[in-house]
């Protein structure tokens, strides 16, 4: 078999299901709804069943949430319950949420046919998202009846700008909230959302509203999630009634559903498999998926079919992506590789063929995927993954289809969270009228410590704010609507810049990425690809007034990839293990942990070269190591074993460990990580170096606790590997028999309690210290809240306005230079504490007890 050829490796025929139709009820049959509903020729005077359960739980004043599958007509019940209540009140308006900017555009026909049949003014009907000027805005709001809107507009305009007149009316008037693609809000995302969601309502009543008379209803709408109630409930604070699967009424064409592999899965090898999807076809058109935002580039570069066949992701100008989404319309794009920006309900219903790279994340995100064919026609949806896809997670093709969908994950109670949204809240409060008493209006129920939080967050606060939430704090500034995104918790974020004709640097913005993404695609000496289109990384600047990665055009074929070194301090001790959580052995433990990441790109591999920046930084001071650093949780699996203490195996088991988890749980790729090298345990001031230890982390700064389930859940995690291994053939890549063995046995000897490390490490007497040891490699926290690689030379206490305070000696660029100890942090593995004192500047490695 040659590399352009698919091997056949599963089908599974998914079978069609015929229609079940209903009248439309009663209070939907008469006015402008009704005259919509009765007369639209598609609908012939009958709805399906689970929209007609939707509007009579609505009209009797129920929120609801319509749990039905992809292309099931949805739109049709929520369009149906808002201009219902706009028919009903003169005055009322109503907020439709979209997750993404392409799905707000791409709904806004819909939204103003339905509106001119209902009888509405269709330029009622308007967008707001961040592709709308800002100062055009508010003129747009004061006439709007239905404003779609994204969750990110609303948190850094609308409410930013809550003292606005219009914003406030808008307020009052507001009586139908939807929500659409809720199972998108989960994770980073939803858990922003939750709390935007709530300072939305506060605002609400602020401005005077009546809630009984001018109740707020919410309607919901999901394709794929497990408890659509509890989730809703956590999403909003409120209660919901389910529309479900079983009520489903719309007709399903069925189609095929392939496992497919290819023999050289190259990404060279998997261009040439979707050329002929493009050359040799006249039959609709296809959509590939990848989980990768510069593998979409790359793939569609090696198509080599421009004109034909373009990537979409994040980070496009708004006018790019509505080239693309009007081409596939038109149907003179014939393919798309995209990230899972077209993933949801994107109207283009006319994709016969459907490709996902890779098995997805998630369930969810591949009942979405499989969603996108086969809507007008039967379709055929592969997934393109190696033979041991389903099976070393002890699945078949069928058994993945089949399965319930993850649990959708908030994490309310994170206390980073808490801070951003708690600082934009106090801002919202003062321009309401609240500046005194700083409470939430009776009604809303936000999460358990978010009240507490809320006391310190607000400037001239009498509660201190606790010195781990300065960072955060510094990040937020004065514009915290602005500085803390929804899509992430906050960190740097630096916008990628071509190099202008001229000499002045005042370049073209190509995209914004966050430091997360910037070290892993736009490390210096990178080619980062924007539209398929090759830019080599030559300079990172971090000033105050500039954080930008500068590129040039390149026309290179070869990417470089980053060499990243991770290394991971685990807190120990009373203070480390969260929650007493540990089961320890005779031969090691089962922790979760506090956390101190380190990632560091320490160069890039170019055309298997090696290019090291402490090398490449002597000729060019530009290519310097980036560093992202921040806290987090974890779970530490320690096993004091010979058999553990091969590097090899560790990788192994953490690899395994930290795929099954994301699969299992729905955890995307880049929320979780997971390492077996260069970790050491911290107990009080000792840290030492662990050869026996992998650890399963988080990414996120603050930790959602997403790793808990790796504890919580380790011996489910071990019948689901042993029973992948049952079903491996011989020559299948996975985790060997033998080691699953062997971890069963190391896991049974551990004890189920909750014991923690004793902290036995002394307290050094008065007048000792712990200091970094000279000649360490750490990091000075700048300004903007960027690590800066520093190597320590002395250790000094300077008198500043009347106190003594400790720093740290390193060689600048002008000489000497200090930093405070307090902005000193680890990074790398290249330092040790030793004992100072600073009366007599001896240096010890350790205190003795009687040591004064």
């Amino acid at each position: 078999m040659d590399s352009g050829e698919l091997l056949c490796l599963d089908t599974l025929r998914v079978p069609p299901r015929p229609q079940r139709a209903v009248e439309i009820p009663a209070p939907y049959r008469h006015g402008s709804v009704g005259r919509w509903l009765t007369n639209d020729e598609t609908l012939q005077g009958r709805i399906w069943l689970h929209q007609g359960k939707a509007l009579e739980a609505a009209h009797a004043g129920h929120n609801v949430v319509l749990a039905t599958g992809t292309a099931s007509g949805k739109t049709l019940a929520f369009q149906s319950v808002v201009f219902h209540a706009l028919e009903r009140r003169d005055d009322a308006v109503a907020i439709v949420f979209y997750p993404l900017k392409a799905l707000v555009r791409d709904q806004l026909k819909s939204w103003r046919r339905v509106a001119r049949l209902a009888g509405l003014d269709p330029n009622s009907v308007l967008v707001l998202d961040g592709d709308v000027q800002r100062r055009e805005r508010a003129a747009l709001l004061e006439r709007g009846r239905v404003v779609l809107m994204t969750p990110d507009v609303c948190h850094a305009w609308f409410l930013e700008e809550i003292s606005n007149r219009t914003h406030r009316n808008f307020l009052k008037r507001l009586a139908v909230i939807v929500i659409d693609e809720a199972h998108t809000l989960e994770g980073v995302f939803g858990t922003n959302f939750a709390y935007l969601f709530r300072r939305l309502c506060a605002a609400r009543l602020l401005t005077g509203v009546r809630p009984r008379i001018d109740p707020l209803q919410v309607v919901a709408a999901t394709a794929t999630i497990r408890d659509p109630a509890e989730h809703l409930e956590l999403l909003t604070g409120l209660p919901f009634e389910v529309i479900g699967r079983g009520l489903d009424g719309s007709p399903y064409h069925g189609g095929s559903l392939v496992h497919v592999w290819a023999e050289n899965p190259t990404k060279v090898a998997l261009a040439r498999l979707l050329r002929p999807l493009v050359l040799e076809s006249d039959n609709g058109s296809f959509i590939a998926f990848v989980d990768s935002r510069q593998g979409t580039e790359r793939i569609t570069a090696e198509v080599e079919l421009d004109e034909l066949v373009k990537s979409y992701r994040s980070g496009f100008e708004p006018e790019d992506r509505a080239e693309i989404e009007n081409s596939l319309k038109r149907g003179t794009l014939r393919g798309v590789v995209s990230t899972s920006a077209l993933e949801l309900g994107i109207d283009i219903p006319h994709f016969t063929l459907g490709l996902t790279i890779g098995v997805p994340h998630s369930r969810k995100a591949f009942l979405q995927r499989l969603g996108r064919v086969g809507r007008n026609a039967p379709g055929v949806f592969a997934v393109f993954a190696e033979p041991t896809a389903f099976r070393r997670f002890g699945d078949t093709l069928a058994d993945y289809y089949g399965a319930a969908v993850e649990p959708s994950y908030l994490y309310l109670e994170n206390r980073f969270v808490q801070y951003a949204h708690a600082r934009c809240m106090a801002d919202e409060l003062e321009i309401l009228g609240q500046k005194q008493k700083r409470r939430i209006p009776a009604g809303v129920m936000f999460p358990e410590g978010f009240s507490e939080v809320l006391d310190f967050a607000y400037a001239g606060s009498p509660s201190a704010r606790p010195r781990e939430y300065d960072q955060i704090a510094a990040l937020g500034g004065d514009r915290p609507h602005l500085n803390f995104p929804l899509r992430s918790v906050p960190e740097e974020r630096f916008s990628v810049m071509r190099r202008p004709s001229g000499s002045s640097f005042s370049g073209m913005k190509l995209e914004e990425l966050t430091l997360q993404q910037a070290v892993r695609e736009a490390f210096p000496g990178a080619v980062f690809l924007h539209r398929a289109q090759g830019w080599r990384v030559y300079d990172w600047q971090n000033t105050a007034f500039e954080r930008a990665i500068r590129v040039d055009p390149s026309g290179s074929p070869i990417y470089p990839t980053p060499i990243v070194r991770t290394f991971v301090n685990v807190g120990l001790g009373e203070h480390g293990v969260v929650a007493r959580r540990m089961r320890r052995g005779t031969d090691g433990f089962l922790a979760e942990c506090n956390l101190q990441i380190n990632e560091r790109v320490e160069g890039y591999v170019e055309g298997g070269v090696r290019k090291m920046y402490a090398e490449l930084r002597e000729s060019k001071p530009r290519m310097s190591p980036k560093t992202r650093d921040f806290r987090t949780t974890g779970v530490v699996v320690r096993i004091d074993e010979p058999w553990f203490k091969e590097r090899g195996v560790r990788n192994q088991v953490a690899d395994a460990l930290r795929e099954l988890i994301q699969r299992q749980y729905s955890i995307a790729p880049q929320d979780m990580e997971s390492v077996a090298t260069n970790i050491a345990l911290v107990e009080g001031n000792r840290r030492q170096h662990d050869a026996s230890s992998i650890v399963l982390f988080d990414t996120t700064h603050g930790s959602l606790r997403l790793t808990e389930r790796a504890y919580l859940d380790f011996e489910q995690l071990l019948t689901q590997l042993e029973r992948a291994v049952q079903m491996r053939c011989e020559d299948d890549d996975g985790l060997p028999t033998h080691l699953v063995a062997k971890l069963r046995r190391w896991f049974e000897h551990l004890d189920a309690g909750g014991g923690v490390v004793a902290d036995d490490v002394r307290e050094p007497g008065d007048g000792w210290m712990p200091v970094y040891r000279v000649g360490s490699t750490v990091a000075r926290r700048d300004q903007k809240g960027v690590l800066v690689d520093i190597a320590i030379t002395g250790h000094e206490m300077m008198e500043i306005d009347g106190r003594l305070d400790f720093f740290y000696c390193y060689q600048g660029r002008g000489g000497k230079a200090m930093v405070p100890a307090q902005k000193v942090e680890p990074v790398g593995s290249d330092w040790s504490l030793v004992y100072w004192n600073p009366a007599t500047g001896e240096i010890r490695e350790n205190v003795d007890e009687n040591d004064d």
